[in-house]
């Protein structure tokens, strides 16, 4: 396996120096609204010969509405597609070897230009280094769903569980939309998703590794990036989920968009009614059996956009959360929790020729009554919490070649958390003050970005009488280097330094009051400091597509999960070691087989092997471990005629270490078939239907070890149901009809244990 992949990549790479012996021509610009000057984001930029024939020579704009094509010498014409319309950019063009840069140019969004029609193949997926961006074409089989439903073909992207996304099921994702974070819960990530029309969308970015900009997150970053150009009018997007998992779970969503003129807003409402359970075996006996019976959600949004005139945007949102739930734990035990959120955020966006200015301010405001019961007696236990954030981003296009990006942002974390038996609360107050900087270069076939981020923290925080106080304060400095390297078409060489941290979390220093196994109990450690991670990735993608990347990553004092023995009670707490290192190879391949009219069929592999280090002390003693690790997953996505689509895929994960524990191979298969009628969208999904994804491992740091087996009674059906409907008003400055351009786009190719059902690392 091993030769035939290195044969591969041989082949792939003499072919890239053989197309670089061709003269090449490079066409430069920047398209932008012709009435406000603002970017056109993810813009179709293609090619046609002077007779009027297609060309592969395609690309899509990016977020500064700049693109850069190649393609060999000759005369064309230059069209484009954007926003359901057909744009003549240059009836006759004509290229020669070297580059020809056109500047910016003003593109008229009210009008429809017939005098060219752009039928390409839009392309899925485009790389910028390690970041992925997927067009709207990547998301046509999905078509009539939900944003949750478009994320789901992803190629690598899976949804553990009912709430977690998960990439390649190494890590998790932490959800942007249109590059502000969303400080939620992932029931309450998931359930925004879910209302969210996927004709709202226009691309995805997945950023693998996340620069300056992105405030030190560790975990890739998936960034949705709504439309900035939609039709006038009152459009709706309803969803109805039923799922049997042991359990019957519902839920309901329902959002209204409102366009006109200048300013477009949104109302949403979700409903949702989840039971689960989930079953844990140890070695010593005992058996947990927690469940889920119902969880009531509701979330209510809001949201508006206005645009001020030139270049001025000024928007805001506000999201409110409250859940109830009830969990009955093994002997008689349950515990009932009630947890109310309010999420809001102003932000305002500034754009002139040269330059633009970002200004943002979010805050929340939540609570939780967690009431712990054991027969007749009980212990309650009350939470509040709020957070403010104030962030301020500057970019400047210092020449074509140059731009320059500048931030800095202050926010503030305040937690009461009080037992209503006790007189004393434990408390927690922080600050981070955090700014960056990063200048960007971008010539005909290298590009690329430097930055740096100072990362202050000022934390403290008070455990109650008798439990002690910790103290956190200092700075970081997390610089970050990407350099791309295009040696022909259709190939892209990136080598990307990258730098995050992980704070410990106020629970992890807090621990918990009780918990929900019956041999488990938490206990906090107010010792546990910052870890921090170092990365270094080769990338080489092949033809948009294809992917093979070589990674090496080193975490100093990686947090994690230890259990020990307190007079004959197992302890879970959470610890630092002193260091986590690995080696990783992915490959990743994209093959279409059919591609003919409404029929496509693309089957997909992703391989990932992995050498691990990892050393530090445990409770006084060394510990020193070395593994490897492996993952596959296999796809097959089928479009077919009439609307039908169908996914197939299974997964597999090797024996491998989470964090201290001894993990056992798993498997388990995905299986969907769609229909779309006019408005409306069906879908019956199926996840693990055997049953085989069963989380079996030990502890073997205990004496004597400590086994397990975690049944999360997977095997479930999915049936979803959702309609788009509304009525387009006439805008009164253009009463022409504008073709549907996207229908001419085709695509082709994609509390016990702290162990995740689907996850290694």
């Amino acid at each position: 396996m091993r030769h035939l992949l290195l044969t591969l990549l041989l082949a792939l790479v003499c072919g890239g120096v053989i197309r670089a012996q061709e003269a090449e021509a490079w066409l430069e610009g920047t398209l932008v609204s012709k009435t406000d000057k603002t970017p056109l984001v993810n813009a179709l930029v293609a090619l046609r010969t002077a007779e009027g024939q297609d060309t592969h020579f395609r690309t899509l704009t990016d977020e500064n509405g700049y693109f850069l094509l190649k393609a060999t010498p000759g005369k064309y014409l230059l069209g484009a597609s954007f926003a359901q319309q057909a744009i003549v950019l240059r009836p006759s063009l004509e290229l020669r070897s070297g580059k020809l840069q056109l500047g910016t140019l003003p593109v008229e969004l009210t009008r429809e230009l017939e005098a060219v029609v752009v039928k390409h193949s839009a392309p899925l997926v485009r790389y910028e280094g390690t970041t992925l961006i997927f067009g709207g074409a990547a998301f046509a089989l999905a078509r009539g769903g939900s944003v949750l439903d478009g994320l789901k073909l992803i190629p690598g992207l899976q949804l553990e569980g009912a709430n977690t996304l998960k990439l390649y099921g190494l890590s998790e994702l932490t959800v942007y939309i249109d590059g502000r974070p969303q400080r939620m819960s992932k029931d309450e990530v998931i359930s925004l998703l879910q209302s969210m029309s996927l004709s709202e969308l226009s691309s995805v970015e997945l950023i693998r590794e996340p620069g300056v900009e992105y405030g030190g997150i560790t975990t890739p970053i998936l960034n949705i990036k709504r439309k900035t150009t939609v039709e006038e009018g009152v459009k709706g997007f309803t969803s109805l989920v039923g799922t049997y998992q042991h359990y019957l779970s519902e839920q309901f969503s329902s959002r209204v968009n409102l366009s006109y003129g200048r300013s477009r807003s949104y109302i949403s409402y979700t409903l949702g009614d989840r039971r689960h359970r989930e079953t844990t075996t140890f070695s010593t006996g005992h058996i947990d059996d927690l469940r889920t019976n119902s969880r009531i959600s509701h979330q209510v949004g809001l949201g508006t956009e206005l645009s001020l005139g030139k270049g001025h945007t000024l928007g805001a949102q506000l999201l409110g959360n409250y859940a109830d739930e009830r969990l009955l734990l093994t002997q008689n035990m349950s515990n009932r929790l009630k947890w109310s959120n309010l999420y809001g955020t102003l932000y305002h966006t500034y754009r002139a020729s040269h330059w633009a200015l970002w200004t943002t301010v979010e805050g929340s405001l939540g609570s939780s009554d967690l009431r712990r019961e054991k027969a007749s007696s009980g212990v309650a236990n009350k939470d509040e919490n709020q957070f403010a954030r104030l962030a301020l981003d500057f970019s400047h296009q210092l020449s074509k070649v140059f731009a320059l990006s500048l931030g800095a942002e202050a926010s503030h974390v305040a937690v009461d958390s009080r037992i209503t038996h006790r007189t004393n609360k434990s408390t927690l107050r922080e600050w981070n003050i955090e700014g960056y900087a990063s200048l960007r270069f971008r010539l005909q076939k290298l590009s690329g970005v430097v930055g740096l981020r100072i990362a202050g923290e000022d934390r403290k925080g008070n455990l109650g009488i008798g439990s002690g106080e910790f103290f956190r304060s200092g700075s970081e400095l997390l610089p970050y280097a990407s350099l791309r390297y295009t040696p022909a078409r259709d190939h892209q060489i990136s080598l990307t330094h990258s730098s995050s941290y992980t704070r410990p979390s106020y629970r992890d220093l807090l621990g918990y009051i009780s918990s929900a196994s019956e041999v488990l109990a938490r206990e906090g450690n107010r010792h546990l400091t910052t870890s921090y991670r170092r990365s270094l990735t080769l990338n080489y993608s092949y033809l948009q597509a294809a992917q093979l990347e070589l990674s090496y990553v080193d975490t100093k004092e990686p947090i994690v999960e230890t259990i020990t023995q307190q007079g004959g009670v197992y302890v879970l707490r959470r610890h630092n070691l002193d260091y986590s290192r690995y080696l990783r190879a992915r490959l990743v391949l994209p093959i279409p087989i059919i591609r003919q009219g409404e029929l496509s069929w693309t089957a997909s592999t992703y391989l990932a092997a992995q050498r691990q280090w990892d050393a530090g002390r445990i409770d006084r003693a060394d510990y020193s471990k070395v593994f490897n690790a492996y993952y596959v997953q296999h796809k097959h996505n089928l479009g077919l005629p009439s609307g039908w689509t169908a996914d197939l895929g299974v997964t597999y994960y090797s024996g491998l270490m989470f964090g201290l524990y001894h993990m056992q191979r798993q498997w388990w298969m995905d299986a969907s078939v769609s229909k779309r009628i006019h408005d409306l969208r069906i879908t019956l999904s199926a996840h693990d239907l055997f049953n085989t994804n069963i989380a079996r491992g030990s502890y073997e740091l205990s004496s004597p070890a400590l086994a397990f087996e975690r049944n999360w009674h997977s095997p479930h059906l999915q049936l979803t149901l959702s309609y788009s409907w509304g009525k387009k008003a006439v805008k009164t400055h253009d009463t022409r009809s504008r073709k549907d351009d996207t229908k001419r786009l085709s695509t082709d190719a994609n509390e016990g244990l702290n162990i995740s059902s689907q996850s290694a690392q």
